[in-house]
């Protein structure tokens, strides 16, 4: 697998400016490994790029009631909030080609504004129930 490293200048010039404070909860198992430290790693430059970003780290054992409380299905997963929870979970690493797109969720969290179109957000409006969804990415 490759590992793309973003430069904490490139991350810092991305985050400039954020309207609003972000929360980024980042949920992982107890269990240390090249993975969960190059993850936690990308996070806290995300989260040193500005002061309106603080990193919570929850590293324990899966309690499904706290993980069900806070709406997540697996580890590691990070949550993103602004000034309430915005049910925004994101399951795997947010690096490579990825880690563009993970920026700018954390720029549309602090403006508190959802990059879609007025006729998607009409559309997500009139559901009736909650509803699950999940996009999934495979490297190429």
């Amino acid at each position: 697998m490759s590992h793309i490293v973003p430069t904490p200048n490139a991350i810092a010039t991305t985050l400039t400016d954020l309207a609003g404070p972000v929360v980024v909860r980042y949920y992982t198992s107890d269990v240390d490994s090249w993975y969960t430290r190059a993850e936690r790693a990308l996070l806290e430059t995300i989260a040193g790029a500005s002061p309106k970003i603080a990193l919570e780290v929850h590293a324990d054992r899966w309690d499904p009631a706290r993980e069900a409380a806070v709406a997540i299905r697996r580890t590691p997963a990070i949550a993103l909030a602004g000034d309430d929870d915005t049910g925004i979970r994101y399951y795997g690493m947010p690096d490579g080609y990825e880690l563009e797109v993970f920026l700018e969720l954390i720029r549309a969290v602090a403006a508190h504004r959802p990059d879609l179109r007025p006729r998607s957000i009409a559309t997500l409006r009139a559901l009736a129930q909650p509803v699950h969804l999940e996009v999934l990415v495979s490297p190429t």
